[in-house]
């Protein structure tokens, strides 16, 4: 006789966790990470396109760290989400918790759809999807499709996480409050700083709203495509995605965001990268990236950028990465092609003339 109750009780715990562009997912994590004693989690990390910055950002226990590239993990790589969870629940040693970071251009419903298919309903528990919130900027987002995205992450997390508040004041705070009350009413509402939230609080749940009441709505088309660029090779910038008409007749996915990537093994003169990130397009709304320069003691740098806040920081734990610089760059469409970037990031190499750029 098959034990039902068993099956259920053996089930592993998967935690879906959301937010837009630059909200403090990675950070989140790294912070699960580190404060975890005990429990064996499984990290699952999704990001646009081939470069995958997030999977070298995260401190995982390699064999339960995995990493989904090439698409978005909300509709192009569902397939593949789904194969990398099922394999991941052969394994002999099964972690109890399965954390799912989406990419900041995903839509979470289709990909909370996903794991409660009828394929893992036997192995897996979806009862947690948490939302981070940048509180220092989500009142701030003017693009209509973008203010969408973040709204629908909203509304369908039972837990969302305000973070960055230190950047605000209580007006603005309390302003913040309600309208992700006014989108989200039963989600329980949590507030931090750089995400340091104890992990008994995120992972010991046991009284969050019913992920089975969150409202079903249609899916938002609403990606990241790679910018095409066919003179990019010879310094190992990404081909582009080609360009798709939606069946339901919505903008292709590339009208909502555009995203391009460079890697070069050539180490950047310092100055002129510390210089070149003051003038950015203002149509990039997140970049993210590793930057060799040259600098002797420290030659790997941590790039980010959200909105107009950019941050350098000196990247130790660089034993398992190639010293190289690997930058992706996600904008409004279009922002690659009215600006000089690719010329930009060329001039930064050291020895470089910039007459001939």
């Amino acid at each position: 006789m098959i034990d039902i109750a068993k099956i259920k009780a053996d089930r592993v715990r998967v935690t879906i966790l959301s937010g837009f562009l630059g909200a403090g997912k990675t950070t989140l994590l790294n912070h699960i990470i580190r404060q975890n004693q005990d429990r064996k989690i499984a990290i699952l990390v999704n990001d646009f396109g081939k470069t995958n910055i997030d999977n070298d950002l995260i401190e995982s226990r390699e064999e339960f760290k995995l990493k989904l590239t090439g698409g978005c993990i909300c509709c192009t790589i569902q397939k593949d989400l789904l194969s990398t969870v099922i394999n991941l629940m052969k394994q002999e040693e099964k972690p109890d918790y399965l954390i799912v970071e989406c990419s900041g251009a995903a839509d979470p419903s289709q990909v909370l759809g996903a794991l409660s298919s009828l394929h893992l309903r036997f192995h897996l528990h979806v009862d947690g999807l948490f939302t981070i919130v940048d509180a220092s900027s989500l009142m701030e987002i003017k693009n209509k499709e973008h203010k969408a995205l973040a709204e629908r992450q909203i509304e369908v997390a039972n837990l969302v996480i305000l973070n960055k508040i230190d950047c605000i004041d209580e007006a603005k705070l309390s302003a913040v409050k309600r309208f992700v009350k006014s989108k989200s009413p039963g989600a329980v509402m949590l507030e931090s700083v750089k995400c340091r939230i104890p992990v008994d609080l995120i992972l010991g749940f046991k009284d969050l709203p019913e992920l089975k009441h969150v409202p079903q709505k249609p899916p938002l088309d609403v990606h990241v495509h790679e910018a095409h660029d066919p003179h990019s090779e010879a310094i190992g910038i990404l081909s582009a995605v080609p360009k798709a008409e939606s069946k339901n007749g919505n903008k292709p996915h590339d009208l909502v965001f555009e995203s391009w990537s460079f890697t070069s093994d050539t180490p950047f003169d310092t100055n002129r990268f510390k210089s070149l990130i003051t003038k950015l397009s203002p149509d990039i709304i997140r970049a993210k990236g590793f930057v060799y320069w040259d600098d002797p003691d420290d030659p790997l740098i941590l790039f980010n950028k959200v909105g107009q806040w950019t941050d350098l920081e000196v990247y130790f734990k660089k034993d398992h990465l190639a010293v190289e610089t690997r930058l992706v760059f996600i904008g409004n469409p279009g922002w690659k092609k009215k600006s000089n970037i690719e010329n930009e990031l060329k001039h930064c190499m050291a020895g470089t003339d910039k007459s001939k750029f």
